[in-house]
């Protein structure tokens, strides 16, 4: 969701101004953990045979999302259209097939599998120019590939979230998935099943601040906790969950990065790495212990503009040692997928 646009906006900064106070209801309150690492990002370029530009769309499509299909396809969401992309990465320079349009909304963000093959997907409107969100016009949808031709239809609608962007599912619970208010600092709460929505989790450390609209973003279930990412703040971390979804524990910062950096979305592996799209042009990795590297170096040796989203492909072995990452390109770059062989890094 944060583009070239807002990284040139932000270089001159080099700390965060947070709102001085919030407001937010006894019982869905976390308290900010104490401290918390601000781990610097160590610079391990991967060599350029690692990572390939699988395919760059023309014009400016903003690619914002992605997940991974059982037959290895990947399925892209865009943030300046209201389109579901489904792309073979193995069909080199294949354009993506277009799904029908989602009707009444700019942008679509967060996407993750709900069932085999299955797909929920938020909707809503956001500004290119401002990086805001339209309160109330966000809702999520069921996109369905277990048809001779996908469907789509809506799941919710969600008056009450201001800026819905990453989605996760709940172990455990098959209905629920969980969907991150970059603008209200929360968690949303979703029954895919009977449509019911409300706010499982609130926390200062999910808010985003005064210079970056978006704060928390990234989500991700792991181990029996809700992992995060926080644009604004600079955060990666972590809170205990429940099995409804709500708060078990205090939020917990794991790692920081410094602007001009900016997280945005990521995925986990099966040791609970995280794999993580960071605007600045990098891939960034960091650890269960908090240990983070910039698996991309500075940049400059590979191609990827505006890094927006990861996630391990599947289907076969070399699908899943594989990271896919989406970008949003900018002016004259088309959005991008690219894919990263973690076995060369």
């Amino acid at each position: 969701m944060l583009g070239l646009l807002l990284i040139l906006l932000l270089a001159p900064f080099n700390v965060l101004t947070l709102p001085s106070s919030f407001s937010f209801p006894a019982n869905q309150l976390v308290l900010q953990s104490v401290g918390g690492p601000v781990i610097e990002t160590e610079a391990a370029a991967a060599p350029s045979s690692a990572v390939q530009l699988i395919y760059q769309f023309k014009g400016h499509v903003a690619l914002e999302n992605l997940a991974a299909r059982s037959n290895g396809h990947l399925v892209l969401t865009v943030s300046n259209q209201p389109i579901v992309y489904d792309m073979n990465p193995n069909a080199r320079n294949a354009p993506p097939t277009p799904l029908p349009r989602i009707p009444g909304v700019t942008s679509l963000t967060g996407i993750v599998e709900t069932a085999p093959d299955v797909f929920a997907v938020v909707a809503g409107n956001w500004s290119r120019e401002t990086f805001q969100g339209t309160p109330g016009s966000f809702s999520i949808w069921s996109v369905d590939f277990n048809h001779p031709q996908p469907t789509v239809k809506i799941i919710a609608s969600i008056p009450e979230a201001a800026a819905l962007n990453g989605l996760t599912t709940l172990k455990g619970s098959p209905d629920i998935v969980l969907a991150a208010d970059s603008a209200l600092g929360a968690v949303g709460r979703l029954n895919v099943t009977s449509g019911e929505y409300s706010v499982a989790i609130q926390s200062p450390l999910f808010a985003n601040s005064s210079i970056i609209p978006i704060g928390i973003n990234g989500l991700r279930t792991f181990d029996g906790h809700l992992y995060y990412l926080n644009s604004a703040q600079g955060a990666y971390g972590r809170v205990p969950l429940n099995a409804d979804g709500s708060a078990a524990g205090e939020v917990e910062v794991l790692a920081r990065i410094n602007l001009p950096a900016i997280y945005d979305d990521f995925d986990m592996d099966w040791e609970g790495t995280a794999w993580i799209a960071t605007h600045g042009n990098m891939l960034n990795e960091i650890t269960v212990e908090g240990k983070q590297r910039n698996i991309t170096g500075n940049g400059q040796n590979i191609e990827m503009t505006e890094p927006t989203s990861a996630q391990f492909g599947r289907g076969s072995k070399q699908a899943e040692n594989t990271i896919y990452v989406t970008t949003g390109g900018n002016d004259t770059v088309g959005g991008q997928v690219l894919a990263v062989n973690i076995c060369l890094i």
